[in-house]
């Protein structure tokens, strides 16, 4: 059966439609789309909301454009960045996405588009055109907002600082110390490390009675209540001594060398000159605890003379007075008030009390202690205190080769002391003050037959101030009796004590003591001498290295039983160089004169000091 063939025409048409189709494929492909078209469309752009995230669309209708608007067929353009203005920098939010984390801190309702500024319009660069095709109209220009203004400078607390009228903070060295005395205290203000004075030579008391009484320092120092240390410069001194730190505790030692001349170191009328010769040793401790105190201040000095041979009876002589402090407390208003004291020194020259034939002069030697306790009871405070001390006499050698006894001149003396205070401000605390004590002797008579026994009575009013950091210490006027056993006479007057450090200027200092004693004495039908004391020191800073120094006083001393007073006065002008925190050359002359209503007593001294002080 003969096959049925399909006609040639229908073969044709069939090999001829694929290859027709492809054709119209590769010429669709290779056309360039009309710059009227958005091609973009064809790839949805992923930023946007995504909650209402792109769709394809279908391309414009070019046909539905007007007629100047239309591209031409088969051409295209693009954008030209030939005379564009470029726009350096990085505004805020560049380079972030329209989706994500939104970094403009603004509430999520506000996060709407506004309406860009006036000129923030980017106005899109010129075309280039293909084929000399006159470029498309300009379409809609696309805004981008402009860049916030940058934000103002901000202003750091340390710069701030340094500004004109800015309070600064008070420097480390002048911050409280972590170890402050405790507010009710009766040993005086001015034996508290802050309120101190300067110690002065051996002579400064020259011609005074006798060996002082237990439990105050001999007539050649300044009495309890007036610290020996120098007062420094306000603010923080860049020569102050470092000190060694031992633990918990602050040690600074010092050493003064000093040579110069005195013309009459014997006090006496019309004496011999002679070389001085001076070593001066100290010793401070501190305490550095959160809790209870210590504090240590020994001075020694030494005297010599060169021409000690014309003197009699030598006037070499030891000096020292060595001070423990402690303090216990129990609670915040309970403390426990701990002394130990010692004190060696002789009579000075040109006194009473020196006996001729002396070819030395005798050492006293004095040993006490405080056991006291102070209770603050809001502001009033109330401090109770007892005193135990015993005064020693050595041996003399005299001018034959033979030595003198003075044991019966040592005694022992007992004290109680009451003493109230009430703080109406701060800054300032009256307080009275009443004490009572005995004295008792070895030997129940002295080499005249007299029994020198006696109980002392005092009672004084007075104030310790802090008044803005500028006046400090304390100041109390008062009236002491001592009894005598018959025949000797009773003693009594009116006392002034204390030390007031009043800080004049940053570079000034002036500090005023008075010291009021009844001084034992060893002249057949003299009770003994009061003594009375005043002195006024004016330090000046003309330099942090240069310190200038003034001071005078004055000082009486009145024999009960003699009727002999003298008056005595002194004035001292010094120098300090400072050359470092460890050496300081100290120069200082000094004029002494005495006064008396007894003939044959009255004298005048000069002497000249130039010295070297080490310390650490």
């Amino acid at each position: 059966m003969p096959r049925r063939r399909r006609p040639l025409s229908v073969i044709g048409l069939a090999v001829i439609a694929p290859v027709a189709a492809l054709a119209f494929v590769t010429s669709a492909s290779a056309q360039t789309p009309s710059p009227g078209s958005d091609t973009d469309l064809l790839q949805p752009s992923l930023q946007g909301n995504p909650n209402n995230p792109p769709h394809f669309n279908p391309p414009a209708n070019t046909a539905t454009l007007p007629p100047d608007q239309a591209p031409p067929t088969g051409k295209f353009t693009a954008p030209s960045r030939i005379g564009a203005t470029p726009i350096y920098g990085s505004p805020t939010g560049f380079g972030a996405g329209d989706t994500g984390f939104d970094s403009s801190n603004r509430p999520h309702r506000s996060r709407v588009a506004k309406t860009p500024p006036a000129g923030s319009e980017i106005v899109p660069a010129p075309q280039t055109t293909f084929d000399n095709v006159p470029p498309p109209p300009p379409q809609v220009p696309s805004t981008i907002p402009a860049p916030p203004p940058p934000p103002p400078p901000q202003v750091y607390p340390a710069k701030a600082a340094n500004r004109p009228g800015a309070v600064l903070p008070p420097p480390p060295d002048q911050l409280p110390i972590s170890n402050p005395p405790a507010e009710v205290h009766p040993m005086s203000a001015a034996n508290r490390t802050g309120a101190v004075l300067p110690i002065p030579p051996a002579d400064y008391f020259v011609g005074s009675a006798s060996t002082p009484p237990p439990g105050t320092p001999p007539p050649n120092t300044l009495p309890l209540g007036v610290a020996n240390r120098p007062l420094p410069i306000a603010g923080a001194d860049p020569y102050a001594a470092l000190g060694i730190k031992a633990g918990s505790f602050l040690i600074l030692p010092s050493l003064e060398l000093s040579a110069g001349y005195d013309n009459n170191p014997s006090h006496a009328p019309g004496g011999p000159g002679s070389s001085t010769f001076l070593v001066t040793p100290e010793l401070q401790v501190h305490s550095d605890w959160s809790r209870h105190s210590f504090t240590a201040d020994i001075t020694g000095s030494y005297y010599w003379f060169g021409n000690d041979s014309a003197f009699t009876p030598s006037l070499d002589r030891p000096y020292l007075n060595s001070k423990l402090d402690g303090r216990i407390d129990v609670t915040r208003q309970t403390q426990i008030l701990l002394e130990q004291r010692v004190i060696v020194s002789t009579d000075n020259p040109g006194s009473p009390n020196i006996q001729a034939g002396l070819a030395t002069l005798p050492i006293d030697t004095t040993v006490g202690g405080t056991l006291g306790v102070a209770q603050q009871f809001n502001r009033l405070d109330v401090s109770l205190r007892g005193t135990l001390d015993r005064s020693m006499y050595s041996n003399a050698d005299l001018t034959n080769g033979e030595s003198a006894n003075f044991d019966w001149r040592a005694f022992d003396q007992y004290a109680g002391i009451l003493r109230v205070g009430y703080e109406i401000d701060p800054g300032i605390k009256p307080f009275l003050e009443v004490s009572e004590d005995t004295r008792i002797h070895d030997s129940p008579v002295d080499i005249f037959g007299e029994n020198r026994n006696s109980t002392g009575t005092s009672a004084k009013v007075g104030g310790a101030f802090n008044l803005f950091g500028s006046l400090t210490g304390e100041m109390a006027v008062g009236y002491m009796e001592r009894d005598y056993i018959a025949p000797l006479p009773n003693i009594s007057g009116v006392t002034l004590d204390g030390s007031l450090i009043w800080q004049a200027s940053a570079l000034t200092t002036a500090k005023f003591t008075a010291a009021s004693t009844v001084n034992e004495a060893i002249l057949q039908g003299v009770s003994g001498a009061f003594s009375r004391d005043f002195n006024v020191q004016v330090d000046h800073a003309f330099r942090l290295w240069l310190i200038g120094t003034a001071q005078i006083g004055y000082g009486r001393d009145e024999y009960v039983g003699l009727s002999r007073d003298d008056n005595r006065y002194f004035a001292v002008a010094g120098l300090t160089y400072k050359l470092n925190r460890d050496m300081q050359i100290k120069g200082s002359v000094r004029e002494d004169w005495l006064t008396s209503n007894v003939t044959g007593v009255a004298y005048q001294a000069t002497s000249f000091l130039l010295g070297l002080r080490l310390q650490r």
